[in-house]
């Protein structure tokens, strides 16, 4: 049996699930899986996996919302890096470990150093996890000793988070005797009463508790999880771990609350722009042109051709210029190059728009270039958009790479400067919260479109964004 860790209360170290399976579940099981072999009734040992496979799936899930969100905040990489503050030391108990997987069975986690980055595509238990988002598969450890694999897949991702503990093992010699059996039989019923009255007390209960908090979440009620449900350790680190996404969650909304109303404001303020524009620029002109097209009119009936001429000319030039101040109103409603040219014109023509005697643009091409759906380019085009608008007024940054590479199966644009950089936090409520309001216009749509979102900055060098959209 395990021994409370150095300076650990043994209070504590007795709350634990596992040490309690031990005390009261797998003891009393022993005696009544003798009775049961005597009976021939081995049902009992399936009710054990069960339970274990059940916890540890929990457990999987827990960790694989967890990994979700870390990957969403960009505080874990698609190389696995930002996984180990996550899981810690991934182990559990004396034998049992975490570890995490990609979609092609290599390890980018493992407690174990030797199996960081190796290839495990071969182990049953890992094979059977990429065939399935969620279950339980049947393995072995490296000396042979059977294991229990439970599994779970990381939203949005081909990722699979592993718990794998050793088999419990009954021991079943015992002396077969017709004296000892009905007294093993009154004991072993006697412990099972009391194992049934611990799990009501210590596990069935409080996740009763914690079920109906988490109802009560759904109407709104959010303090309802903060009041404790009591039972074994696990179950009040598995509700610390939803009160704290829970709150995370509602900081999320609103911050998204906060976040739509920068957008209608932005958009009264953009509206009020366009009008005044219009008003100040474009109609005064139409007006002046209107003026001079009357006093040409005039000159034509005096005879006086040379002043028609003159007159006209620069009533040409007055529309001449509405037009293209009319344009530049268009293209910034809406790209027409977009349209009618697809993404890469487009870019390419807002580069050229963008950049100056103090800015430096370049795009870098790989792939085959080609139209992509409508909802696509429109979502690229405004990321390198915002991305361009913050890089000149924002991080005032003199040099900006864009690269476009055109995949079989994405489209990756990443856009790179040399401007001032930020500390990138390590949630997305906060964005709002600090202002970056064209990040999170940025995240939301990239979410939308069904693409992901990396963001690296550091104060004083520069940004990197990159982005991914299946096509």
């Amino acid at each position: 049996m395990d021994h409370p860790p150095v300076g650990e209360p043994r209070t504590r170290w007795l709350g634990r699930l596992q040490v309690q399976l031990w005390l009261w579940f797998i003891l009393p099981m022993l005696l009544a899986l003798v009775a049961l072999a005597l009976a021939g009734d081995y049902n009992s040992q399936e009710a054990i996996r069960k339970l274990a496979s059940e916890r540890n799936v929990d457990m999987a899930r827990l960790y694989a919302r967890q990994i979700s969100n870390g990957l969403e905040a960009g505080a874990i990489l698609l190389n696995g890096q930002g996984l180990k503050p996550l899981i810690q030391d991934g182990r559990i108990g004396e034998r049992g470990v975490v570890y995490v997987v990609d979609g092609t069975g290599q390890v980018l986690f493992h407690p174990t150093l030797a199996y960081q980055g190796a290839r495990l595509d071969w182990d049953p238990a890992v094979e059977r996890a990429l065939a399935s988002d969620t279950g339980t598969a049947s393995g072995r450890f490296a000396d042979g000793s059977p294991t229990l694999a439970s599994y779970a897949a990381v939203p949005n991702t081909r990722w699979r988070v592993l718990v794998e503990e050793p088999v419990p093992q009954a021991v079943t010699s015992l002396l077969r005797t017709s004296s000892t059996l009905p007294l093993l039989l009154v004991a072993a019923g006697f412990l099972s009463l009391l194992l049934i009255d611990f799990l009501l007390h210590t596990v069935v209960q409080p996740l009763r508790n914690l079920a109906q908090a988490a109802t009560l979440i759904t109407w709104g009620d959010w303090p309802s999880l903060d009041q404790d449900v009591g039972g074994v350790e696990e179950i009040r680190h598995l509700q610390h771990a939803l009160s704290d996404l829970m709150k995370r969650i509602q900081g999320y909304e609103e911050g998204m609350r906060d976040y739509v109303d920068a957008v209608t404001q932005g958009q009264e303020t953009e509206r009020a722009r366009l009008s005044r524009e219009l008003h100040d620029q474009t109609a005064q002109d139409l007006i002046a042109a209107g003026q001079r097209l009357q006093l040409a009119q005039r000159a034509l009936d005096r005879g006086d051709i040379r002043a028609t001429s003159e007159t006209l000319h620069k009533a040409h030039e007055l529309v001449q210029g509405t037009l293209d101040e009319l344009r530049r109103l268009i293209r910034a409603l809406r790209p027409v190059y977009l349209d009618d040219l697809g993404f890469l014109p487009a870019l390419e023509a807002l580069v050229r728009e963008t950049q100056g005697a103090a800015l430096s643009a370049e795009i870098r091409v790989q792939g085959q270039v080609r139209r992509l759906a409508p909802a696509t380019e429109l979502a690229a085009f405004r990321v390198a958009q915002e991305a361009l608008t913050n890089a000149v007024q924002h991080a005032q940054a003199s040099q900006v790479l864009l690269n476009v590479t055109f995949g079989e199966q994405e489209l990756k644009l990443s856009v790179e400067d040399d401007g001032a950089g930020f500390v990138m936090p390590g949630t997305p409520d906060v964005l709002v919260r600090t202002g970056h309001m064209g990040l999170v216009g940025m995240r939301e749509r990239v979410l939308l479109a069904g693409g992901k979102l990396d963001i690296q900055s550091k104060q004083g060098q520069g940004t990197h964004l990159t982005v991914h959209f299946p096509v």
